[in-house]
C-alpha cells in the first residue's frame, strides 16, 4: 500500500475529528473551543481535496469519506454546538431549530453527490451554500455570541437557532456561490501572499471572533446579494 495516497484521507478524517471534538466542547460548556475546531476542520476540508489532486490519489471513496466528514463536522456539530447554549426553557425549540439545520446539511451534501454537475460545480460555482461555508459562518456566529456575551451584550436567546435556520435555508436554495478556492487560484501569487499576511496581521492585531465573521458571513451572504443584484439589473433593463 502507498501510504503516500492516503495521506488526503487522513486529513479528512482529521476534518471528522475536529467534528466530533467540536461536539464534545460543546456538552462540556466550551463552546469557542467548539467553534474553534469546526474552523479547523474547514481548514482540513480544504487541504485534504488539494492534496487527493496533487497526489494523484482522488477516488470515489475519499469523495465518500468526505462527505461524511462534513456530515459531522458542518452539519452535527454546528447543531450540537448551537443547541447547547440555548437556555432550559427554550431548549425544546431550540433543538427543533438546530436539527432542521442538520438535516439541512444532509440533504444539501446527498444533492451534490448525486447531481449530475458534480464534478464541474467542484471547480466552479456550487448550487446552495456549501456545507463547508455554513459550518464556518455558524462558528464563527458562535464565536461572536460569546465574545459579546462576556462584554455585557446578552442577545435574545434565539438568535442563534435562528441563525442556523437561515444557513439551513441558504443550503438548500438554489442561489448560486462561487467557489473560493477557484477564486483563490486564480490569484496572482503576490495578491495571494499580500492577502494571507493581511489576514494573518489583522488576527493579531483585531479581534479574531470579528474577524472571522466577517470573512464567513461575507461569503454566505454573498449567494443572496449576487442574486438579487442580477435580478434588479435584470429588472432595469427590461
Amino acid at each position: 500500500m502507498d501510504l503516500t495516497k492516503q495521506i488526503p484521507a487522513i486529513a479528512t478524517l482529521a476534518n471528522a475529528a475536529a467534528g466530533v471534538l467540536a461536539c464534545a466542547c460543546a456538552v462540556n460548556g466550551r463552546p469557542e473551543v467548539g467553534a474553534l475546531l469546526i474552523l479547523a476542520a474547514v481548514l482540513m476540508d480544504s487541504v485534504d481535496g488539494a492534496l487527493a489532486r496533487s497526489l494523484g490519489a482522488a477516488s470515489d471513496f475519499g469523495a465518500e469519506l468526505d462527505s461524511l466528514a462534513d456530515a459531522i463536522s458542518f452539519g452535527v456539530a454546528p447543531a450540537v454546538l448551537v443547541g447547547a447554549l440555548v437556555p432550559v426553557g427554550l431548549r425544546h425549540l431550540g433543538w427543533a431549530l438546530a436539527t432542521a439545520y442538520a438535516l439541512c446539511a444532509a440533504w444539501r451534501l446527498a444533492r451534490f453527490n448525486t447531481s449530475q454537475n458534480g464534478a464541474a460545480e467542484s471547480h466552479a460555482d456550487f448550487i446552495g451554500l456549501p456545507s463547508t461555508g455554513a459550518g464556518a459562518a455558524a462558528a464563527a456566529a458562535v464565536l461572536m455570541h460569546a465574545r459579546l456575551a462576556e462584554r455585557g451584550l446578552l442577545l435574545w436567546p434565539m438568535l442563534l437557532p435562528c441563525i442556523l435556520v437561515l444557513l439551513g435555508a441558504l443550503m438548500v436554495s438554489r442561489i448560486p456561490y462561487k467557489h473560493i478556492g477557484a477564486v483563490i487560484s486564480r490569484l496572482r501569487p503576490g495578491v495571494a501572499v499580500a492577502f494571507a499576511v493581511t489576514f494573518v496581521a489583522a488576527s493579531v492585531l483585531w479581534e479574531h471572533e470579528y474577524l472571522f465573521g466577517t470573512l464567513m458571513w461575507g461569503y454566505a451572504l454573498s449567494g443572496p446579494l449576487a442574486t438579487a443584484r442580477e435580478a434588479i439589473r435584470a429588472v432595469r433593463h427590461a
